[in-house]
């Protein structure tokens, strides 16, 4: 079983063991593993936690703890798990989104004509252009709203953020979506819901000012790179205030969404309820959907690692009931999703009652795989699988290793 432990009040046994990797924050922004899955529980393990203030681990026991805590892990309701003769063959629907494909390049594209006309900071814009741009956006921004609010329960999961032939404002949609869901789950609701979207689909528009060069360097970037990157708030926010678009509360919100709880983050290095509520709300969603990325300099992590890096940062970079209200509205892996487990063999989910550790069917046979048993405790996701790689793969994909 899988437990929630407070490191600090929990008592140590031989039985424990750290469910997954253990990352933190460091100099860039670039997440460090201080722990490896499956490493012991002991004194010298919390030792190393509590300098890096981690308070929450996931937990392997073969016994329950005399009393659960409160954990961020929403339940998911239970679904019975389908007989094996209704699993024969592949799955290959892939899980559907809260967004269809026309719906998500309609609002890429008005996303995409809005930077474009905007431009940089201190550019001539053609007004009838930029009106044009507004007009659209504000459209697509209303059928997103629409598509998440509709069902206060709907889940954002990460078929919602990526596309496999991802660009960049994929980026923008993601953190819009899981920003609108973080929101209502805080009690937001109309304009206030309204006005938190536009800001996190607005959120990274001063990397308009950024060469490329940069952005697409697959190597560490220099100090002096590094503070370019590190201005986009502020251009950005200098880009909206010149060109009369939106107000401070847009403003502030997209200046600030670089901030940390602790007051670690920049431009200005606010702390706690100092930040911008838009901005500490864009911090947790931004920071889970550019890990869960693809990156020149970088693999993506898969959701199960993005999310407990998020978790584990609760009271240090984020609102710990901010990072509560997002993971009540995410999931993981949601059923039809195609994964690569860690000894190479290919699966599609089929049950996710448990949100890190899924029942998966091996791909093109009948065997379920409960991933949270503990007979499979030394198994875990390597990655999702682009739905394309099977297509090409066939019936060999759990013959190797996709590559």
């Amino acid at each position: 079983m899988t437990f929630r432990r407070n490191i600090l009040t929990e008592d140590l046994n031989d039985t424990m063991k750290i469910a997954s990797s253990v990352y933190v924050f460091r100099e860039k922004g670039e997440p460090i593993m201080i722990a490896r899955a499956g490493t012991k529980v002991d004194n010298r393990l919390v030792d190393l936690l509590m300098r890096y203030q981690i308070r929450w681990v996931e937990a392997l026991t073969y016994a329950p703890p005399s009393e659960l805590l409160d954990s961020l892990i929403p339940k998911a309701t239970p679904r019975p798990i389908p007989p094996p003769e209704k699993l024969r063959g592949h799955i290959d629907t892939q899980a559907k989104s809260i967004l269809g494909s026309k719906l998500r390049k309609e609002v890429i594209s008005n996303i995409s004509k809005l930077f474009s006309a905007l431009g940089k900071p201190g550019e001539i814009v053609n007004l009838t252009t930029a009106y044009q741009a507004i007009t659209g956006f504000e459209t697509a921004l209303n059928q997103v709203l629409i598509a998440v609010t509709q069902d206060e329960t709907g889940l954002i999961h990460i078929h919602d953020l990526k596309s496999y032939d991802e660009y960049t404002y994929h980026h923008s949609l993601s953190v819009a979506l899981l920003s609108i869901a973080t929101g209502q789950e805080l009690g937001l609701y109309g304009k206030e819901l309204q006005n938190l979207g536009r800001c996190a689909l607005l959120h990274d528009i001063g990397k308009q000012s950024i060469p490329l060069s940069i952005i697409n360097k697959s190597t560490k970037l220099s100090d002096e790179e590094f503070a370019i990157i590190k201005n986009h708030p502020v251009k950005g926010a200098e880009s909206l205030k010149e060109k009369a678009i939106g107000n401070q509360e847009l403003w502030n919100g997209v200046m600030f969404h670089h901030e940390k709880y602790n007051g670690s983050g920049y431009p200005k290095g606010l702390s706690k309820d100092g930040i911008p509520l838009f901005a500490r709300i864009i911090a947790v969603c931004d920071v889970y959907d550019a890990i869960t990325s693809y990156r020149s300099y970088r693999k993506p992590m898969t959701p199960t690692e993005a999310y407990e890096l998020v978790c584990s940062e609760a009271e240090n970079a984020f609102e710990f009931k901010i990072v509560q209200a997002f993971s009540k509205r995410l999931i993981l892996y949601p059923p039809g999703t195609i994964i690569e487990l860690s000894d190479g063999r290919t699966a599609v989910v089929v049950e996710n009652k448990n949100m890190l550790r899924p029942v998966v069917k091996l791909w093109g046979t009948t065997q379920l795989i409960d991933l949270a048993g503990m007979r499979q405790l030394s198994l875990s996701i390597k990655r999702v699988v682009n739905p394309k790689e099977m297509e090409k793969s066939g019936s060999n994909a759990n013959k190797r290793s996709l590559k």
